[in-house]
């Protein structure tokens, strides 16, 4: 069964997309900083949930996994949004390099030759301007390059048939998590912590991780949800549904074990330069949204989804991603705004515009890889394994 977006919900995401833009426009108008911060967040934010969602193939290809081909062509279809999220988040680390923005405050050359933390920490080997870019090209490069390989292999194994191309992707796929195993810490340093660049944390890059891989696992279980409400998607049953909802919520206990871990080893260790981080969360306007997103991403979950009959019954199971996803997109507005921004500033209107634009647009590179492949793999060797899947 082939994939075809109804004219209607095109139109309406391409109408979110347009105010969304604007939007973003707006927040420039009302603060160039803010714009930029807010062009970071959702560059970053959109950009990591693609990445993941390529992540999720390339495991369950090295892993032997059967039970997600039915739906594999979603996280498929998710990976190709990462050339239009990689090119805006390039842009983003551009304005920062040639100064024309002052997110990344390091990057300022007087910070550079006066800052005794960056000069004395070693932070001054790896935050050096031209070796963060060139970094930043091959990130941006390399996870494009897996996802379309992995992607392409996918389709051409629709096409022959055999096990050539699916062995193919098992060695790329290794490889793949070689590459990102590494890339997704060190890119969360670079384009995040940075941010604070005197702060550090041994945990930050798992930390990171977590929570945008929650954030696909999410948005994967949203779409298959929906897909196959649509009547796209008879062949799933309650177990790969109930199973997609049991990620979602395993890593949703592993982001919070790991955001309790750096936040209590830092609490104890009582060091000015770490604890600094969590002060201007906890003691300014930014409290309440870390009150609310810990409610959210730990104890909402825990509460909704520990039941296994929570995971199977599909409405709940959609509202509640809607409320995870929400829960992990203010945990990022709270990584992001305050080093950005060096000050508190209230949520606007435009900003929240901006993310619905950015999600919309999303949507349209996703739904526009959907269609241009068959919903279910033809020829992959664990098809069958995927449709008799019940636990």
């Amino acid at each position: 069964m082939n994939f075809s977006l109804p004219g209607k919900t095109r139109n309406i995401l391409m109408a979110a997309a347009a105010v969304g833009l604007l939007s973003l426009v707006g927040t420039f108008i009302m603060d160039v900083q803010y714009g930029w911060a807010n062009l970071l967040l959702n560059a970053f934010w959109f950009t990591a949930i693609s990445l993941a969602a390529s992540f999720f193939v390339a495991v369950h290809y090295v892993g032997e996994g059967g039970w997600h081909v039915g739906f594999k062509r979603v996280p498929e279809a998710m990976g190709q949004y990462l050339p239009i999220g990689s090119a805006i988040l390039l842009l983003v680390v551009l304005g920062g390099y040639f100064h024309i923005h002052h997110l990344w405050h390091w990057l300022d050359p007087e910070v550079q030759a006066n800052d005794v933390i960056y000069n004395t920490s070693g932070k001054k080997v790896w935050l050096q301007n031209e070796f963060w870019l060139i970094r930043t090209l091959v990130y941006l490069g390399g996870w494009i390059f897996f996802a379309n390989k992995l992607r392409a292999l996918s389709l051409k194994e629709d096409l022959e048939g055999g096990m050539s191309s699916h062995k193919t992707a098992y060695k790329w796929s290794a490889g793949f998590l070689v590459f990102f195993a590494v890339t997704s810490s060190t890119s969360s340093w670079d384009w995040l912590m940075s941010l604070d660049f005197h702060w550090f944390s041994t945990l930050y890059g798992w930390y990171i991780f977590a929570g945008f891989f929650v954030s696909a696992l999410t948005t994967m279980l949203l779409l298959v949800l929906w897909l196959k409400k649509n009547g796209y998607m008879p062949h799933l049953n309650q177990s790969h549904i109930h199973d997609l909802a049991k990620m979602m919520f395993a890593f949703s206990i592993f982001w919070t074990y790991l955001w309790f871990s750096q936040y209590m080893l830092i609490w104890y260790s009582n060091i000015p330069e770490e604890i600094n981080y969590f002060l201007e969360r906890f003691s300014t306007g930014y409290q309440p949204w870390m009150v609310l997103m810990l409610a959210i991403n730990f104890a909402f979950p825990l509460i909704v989804l520990m039941h296994r009959d929570a995971k199977r019954n599909y409405n709940l199971a959609f509202v509640a991603g809607i409320v995870v996803l929400l829960g992990h997109f203010i945990d990022m507005y709270q990584i992001i705004m305050p080093g950005a921004m060096a000050k508190y500033v209230p949520v606007s209107i435009l900003s929240v515009l901006a993310m619905i634009g950015f999600m919309a647009i999303f949507l349209l590179a996703t739904f526009r890889a959907l269609g241009k492949a068959a919903l279910v793999p033809k020829h992959h060797p664990f098809l069958n394994e995927s449709k008799q899947h019940h636990i």
